[in-house]
């Protein structure tokens, strides 16, 4: 028997085959897992199931002729009998046709929206024909072919050949659940008899979605190597921690607690710390990577850009003068002799960018990698595969939704640090235009006040913001003390830059999104964000929490093109964790855990964060079945 479902398509329609094609069905099974677009409900409704703003589909007997009203739009009023002689008002507009076959007594199919209180049906359909198709039709909005021709070939093949569809599913699951059998669920998704089978088919094509992601992780879980648990030197870490010149948040405290409590396991612990821009995770990877130094182990820190990679390597020395480190990226010109010296065990802390992922260690203890999502997952996996037993640190200021970490890290330790209120200040958040923004330059530079400006691209002609554009601006208003930093120049010249920035206290900084991570100037009290538009909520919060570091109070000025609904949201909100929520909806989990190409993320049925719960209870099921 030809296996339709994993076999390519070969239609002998050749005009059809070429059609599904082009909608990315290649395979039968694709057709088959296509979740329809929504679905138009041709069921009749009893009369005495008529809701309150619900769809409904009834007949009735014409009580009335109809009549037209003329306003902004033509609308027809007349009546109907339903059973038992109750009666409804039908409503419908632009249907002047209506007017002419309409009859007293006439037994009509009428669609559309119940109101109860005033009986009345805005009708989407008037109908004299009464043999219409009674169902549920499922709309797919595939291009050039229609749903009625999809509908056709879908009943063929659960017809011809429901034995092909394997049921993946424990029979104990099924029982407990009182489930579909897969084959039920696809037909219903399909051709649902009602609503009812209809929610059961989605009911279990989510959970099996769900049982399919919780397996997974499960088995990566169970087959964690062993390895030693790590010892090191308390005595050293405690008193490193009596030289730094600030107290510790108890946030701080307790996620550092829980990465030495990690370091005594007997198998790999990987932990997300997150929390808001300014919440102290530097420090926290910081402590992380001196214990593991102690125990005579090698760190690896990885850095999305080289200017934060620069940044980590002086803080870090300047705490921990004693431990032999490293700063290694593309452009270093020494790379090869460090590459040999970390080989041989010379140099206990390694940082730098997404060229450490390629080079080998002696015995790597711990790998830190800061804005985890600015990674691709080739990179991520380099890093962690380096040594199956080295303990990875992930850092985020792009905050994860706590549903979203929970269900797609299940073997990710997730830690949240709270933000220090007494410490920092809201930045006051305002939409402005472009022509108000060198006023608030010229202040600033009477205030001895520094600024950024955040342009979303180099040179675009797409973008009406850009380096180039911005930078004729500004020179054309005679506005002076401009620094230009972004992407394309090497890294003496970005050095170079942002030390002749920081040493003129009326500066002004012209930058692309570079800036977003590891710029920490306190005089800077003011961001400019040009072409606001452009960037998600959750980058904007990274880029405003650039600006009020200091003791001054911080701005963020937002320029758009036109207004913009969704701004409105950041200057009432100052929570990460709300904006990334906001933005999950918008952009989905894929972008939030840097895992987009995974797998994880090609889910039809199940929705996040809605379906939380049902992921939650297949982890539990799963840990009872195996």
């Amino acid at each position: 028997m030809i296996n339709y479902f994993n076999k390519p398509i070969n239609s002998s329609n050749f005009i059809l085959n070429l059609k599904l094609t082009q909608n990315n069905i290649k395979k039968f099974i694709d057709l088959i897992k296509q979740k329809p677009k929504k679905y138009e409900n041709y069921l009749l409704t009893e009369i005495n199931n008529l809701e309150h703003q619900k769809d409904v589909m009834i007949y009735g007997k014409i009580a009335s002729l109809p009549k037209l009203f003329k306003k902004k739009v033509f609308r027809i009023h007349f009546k109907i009998f339903l059973e038992n002689n109750i009666l409804i008002e039908v409503i419908t507009f632009n249907n002047l046709y209506l007017l002419d076959i309409l009859k007293i007594n006439q037994i009509i199919i009428v669609k559309g929206k119940y109101y109860n209180d005033k009986k009345t049906i805005i009708a989407s359909l008037i109908s004299t024909n009464l043999e219409i198709d009674f169902r549920i039709k499922p709309i797919y909005n595939f291009k050039d072919i229609s749903d009625k021709n999809v509908t056709k070939i879908i009943k063929y093949i659960l017809n011809k050949y429901p034995q092909l569809i394997k049921e993946n599913l424990p029979l104990k699951i099924i029982k407990k659940y009182n489930f579909m059998t897969r084959i039920e669920a696809f037909k219903n998704l399909h051709l649902p008899e009602n609503n009812q089978k209809l929610k059961l088919a989605f009911k279990r094509l989510k959970y099996e979605e769900a049982f399919i992601i919780s397996k997974k992780l499960f088995q990566i879980k169970k087959n964690l190597p062993f390895k030693d648990p790590l010892e090191y030197n308390i005595k050293l870490v405690k008193k490193i921690i009596t030289t730094i010149p600030f107290e510790l948040t108890l946030s701080q405290k307790k996620t550092i607690n829980s990465i030495y409590k990690d370091f005594k396991k007997q198998h790999q612990v990987q932990r997300l710390i997150q929390g808001d821009v300014g919440s102290g995770k530097t420090i926290i990877a910081f402590l992380s990577a001196f214990g593991v130094i102690t125990a005579y182990k090698q760190v690896l820190m990885m850095a999305p850009t080289e200017i934060l990679a620069q940044q980590h390597y002086l803080n870090f020395n300047k705490m921990f003068p004693g431990v032999k480190s490293v700063i290694l990226t593309s452009k270093n010109k020494k790379k090869e002799i460090l590459k040999k010296q970390i080989k041989n065990n010379e140099i206990q802390m390694i940082i730098g960018t997404h060229i450490l992922a390629n080079i080998d260690f002696f015995s790597l203890g711990l790998v830190i990698i800061d804005e985890q999502h600015k990674f691709g997952l080739e990179i991520k996996q380099k890093a962690i595969f380096k040594d199956p037993t080295a303990n990875i640190i992930y850092l985020t200021a792009t905050p994860i939704p706590k549903t979203l970490a929970l269900t797609y890290l299940e073997n990710i330790e997730v830690s949240f640090v709270e933000k220090n209120e007494m410490l920092n200040k809201k930045v006051i958040t305002q939409q402005i235009k472009k022509r108000q923004m060198l006023e608030i330059l010229k202040k600033n530079q009477q205030n001895n006040s520094q600024t950024y400006i955040v342009v979303p691209a180099i040179k675009d002609n797409k973008k009406n913001f850009n380096i180039v554009q911005i930078t004729d601006y500004l020179e054309t208003a005679n506005i002076d003390n401009l620094y230009i930093l972004h992407g394309k120049q090497n890294k003496e010249k970005q050095e170079t830059l942002i030390k002749n920035f920081i040493n003129n206290k009326c500066g002004i900084l012209l930058a692309t999104t570079i800036i977003e991570v590891g710029i920490d100037i306190p005089n800077v009290n003011t961001i400019i964000i040009l072409g606001a538009n452009y960037f998600g909520l959750s980058q904007l919060h990274q880029l405003r929490g650039r600006v009020g570091r200091g003791y001054k109070q911080g701005y963020c000025f937002l320029i758009t093109e036109k207004e913009n609904e969704r701004l409105k949201i950041l200057q009432k909100e100052h929570d990460g964790f709300v904006l990334s929520n906001y933005d999950l909806k918008k952009r989905g989990p894929g972008e939030f855990l840097g895992l987009k190409q995974s797998g994880y993320f090609k889910n039809r049925f199940l929705r996040l964060p809605q379906d939380f719960k049902i992921l939650k209870q297949t982890k539990k099921d799963i840990e009872d079945l195996y």
